[in-house]
């Protein structure tokens, strides 16, 4: 017995929602793996330019230090003067102080004895045997990183508990007769070479960035976790984007490396590898293949439904209609629909895949163009954040009405002050001085003239304090009428007198229109190193400056203790 066709509206529903199937299926599938390809393409090339720009950056920062050892070496200083004289050490000392990478700075004999250092770290102790005294004895010397020896135990534990590691720069200081005289080394710590590296990446976008850094032979220099692996590193093709390669944990990454070009005069031979987790990397793929296939479910379902409710009546449009789909397929446009419909329905379903191809077409447009503008909007972001966070950090610091720094900033700048002090104190550092100023009966002019003209008094005097003492001093307003004038550096009780005095008689001989004539009484205080806090200092002037009031105000007084 012969087997019954389907009817043709079985096999229209089956016809049509099939097709609708294999369409969408292949196109998501299609979209799916090229935005996977193309955004594996883009990660690869922007790990890349992480990697070269985190190499290029600490090249550079690898010369420089290596240009300043050569530079100092050669200074009149070294070259004409006594080596072990004091100018030489507060030379030392200040070179340290500029640059906090550098641990221990100092300057050897001939011999390999310790003549000058920093901190006092190591006088005496012979350095013959070290790598980089030998090495710069006769030029440059830029030695690779290694574990601290003789300083070990003189320098404070690092705060993540690993090994105190440096990387030496040194130079030979010759007489005008180019005779040795000594060498000059510094070492530096490996946390700031590594702090080069983290901040590259800190300013791009992915998760799960991180960066390696990696010696000639591929043994992991940092971070200290691989480098405790017994395994070292895939080898990557320079200069190639590379597939996605299984590391030592067990998870793929995708990986870019860059050699850090021998810019000093010793090629260090290291290379600095940038990984991400192709987890990761190919998120925005997954999640775009997923939405993809979730519009084409939702879509073909809706071809089966009206495959259903139409396929009663249809027949012979069904050729027409499905050339239409494959126009729209192939050529990713709507055309015109061919012939004339002998039913209603037929129309309808015409209007309805054009209405439907359109929106397709129209949501990946506007998918493209949302994927162009994203990274746009989040750099602007970006940048309106750090100029808000930049604004407030200004406003926490200063008076809104004087424009000098408020009681915040003068509590840092005293705290600052007194560290300086205390650590310097010993080698003849100078004091520093404050002065507390307060206009007298200035609430009369507040009074007699009102707020506004007390304002002005008070901006007036804030420019004169600004043009009344150095550069590097601090003028703030501490409060109401009161202001405060800290003067790092200070000689001796004498030279604070003097500006206090010129303060005073330059308020007093300045005219302020309105509320006329003004004066001032100053308190003095000098820092002692009996002082354990900003607070000490503050309230001897603050008690001198009561005493000038109480005897008659418009005077100077200085409270020393």
């Amino acid at each position: 017995m012969r087997r019954r066709p389907a009817s043709l509206r079985t096999q229209l529903v089956l016809t049509l929602a099939g097709f609708a199937l294999v369409v969408l299926s292949a196109v998501g599938w299609y979209l799916g793996r090229l935005a996977t390809i193309e955004l594996r393409d883009a990660q690869q090339v922007s790990l890349g330019a992480a990697a070269q720009a985190a190499a290029d950056l600490l090249a550079t920062e690898l010369r420089d230090r290596e240009r300043e050892i050569e530079l100092l070496s050669q200074s009149p200083l070294l070259s004409d003067r006594p080596l072990d004289a004091p100018v030489v050490r507060e030379t030392l000392q200040r070179r340290q102080a500029l640059h906090e990478e550098l641990a221990w700075l100092g300057i050897a004999s001939p011999s390999g004895t310790v003549l000058q250092s920093t901190g006092g770290l190591l006088l005496g102790v012979s350095v013959a045997q070290r790598e980089w005294f030998m090495g710069a004895r006769e030029r440059v010397y830029v030695g690779d990183v290694h574990e601290a020896k003789l300083l070990a135990r003189l320098l404070p534990e690092q705060p993540n508990g690993e090994p105190t590691r440096f990387v030496d720069f040194a130079a030979p200081i010759m007489d005008a007769q180019g005779n040795l005289r000594g060498v000059i080394g510094a070492h530096a710590h490996w946390r700031w070479i590594t702090g080069i590296v983290d901040s590259t990446l800190k300013q791009r976008r992915g998760a799960g960035l991180d960066a390696l850094i990696v010696d000639r032979e591929g043994r992991v220099l940092y971070p200290e976790a691989l480098k405790r692996a017994t395994d070292g590193v895939p080898v990557l093709p320079a200069g190639k984007l590379t597939s996605p390669m299984r590391w030592t944990d067990g998870e793929e990454y995708m990986a870019a490396e860059a050699r850090v070009l021998a810019r000093t005069r010793v090629d260090l031979g290291w290379r600095v590898i940038v990984r991400q987790p192709q987890v990761e990397a190919l998120r925005p793929a997954r999640l775009l293949r997923n939405h993809l296939l979730l519009l084409g479910l939702a879509v073909a379902l809706l071809a089966l439904l009206a495959a259903w409710a139409l396929a009663r009546r249809l027949s012979r449009p069904v050729e027409q209609l499905a050339r239409f789909a494959q126009c729209v397929e192939t050529a990713r446009e709507i055309p015109e629909m061919l012939g004339a419909s002998g039913a209603r329905e037929i129309a309808q379903l015409g209007d309805a895949m054009r209405s439907m191809a359109g929106s397709l077409l129209e949501t990946e447009r506007r998918l493209q163009a949302a994927n162009n503008s994203l990274e746009q909007q989040v750099q602007a972001r970006t940048a309106e954040l750090r100029t808000a966070n930049e604004a407030l950090a200004l406003q926490a610091a200063q008076d809104g009405l004087t424009g000098l720094a408020n009681r915040r900033g003068l509590d840092q700048r005293m705290a600052e002050a007194q560290a300086l002090y205390q650590r310097y104190a010993s080698q003849g550092g100078r004091p520093h001085a404050l002065l507390l100023i307060d206009l007298d009966h200035f609430k009369q002019i507040n009074d007699r003239h009102g707020h506004p003209v007390g304002d002005e008094v008070l901006r007036r005097v804030a420019a004169q304090l600004r043009q009344s003492v150095r550069g590097t001093d601090l003028v703030a307003r501490f409060g109401g009428e009161e202001f405060a004038v800290l003067l790092p550096g200070c000689a001796s009780p004498d030279e604070a007198l003097a500006v206090a005095e010129k303060i005073r008689t330059g308020i007093a001989a300045t005219d302020f229109a309105v509320a006329g004539r003004q004066t001032a009484s100053l308190g003095v205080s000098l820092a002692a190193t009996t002082d354990t806090s900003p607070a000490e200092l503050l309230r001897r002037a603050d008690e001198a400056l009561y005493e000038a009031k109480r005897a008659g105000r418009n005077r100077v007084v200085l409270r020393a203790t």
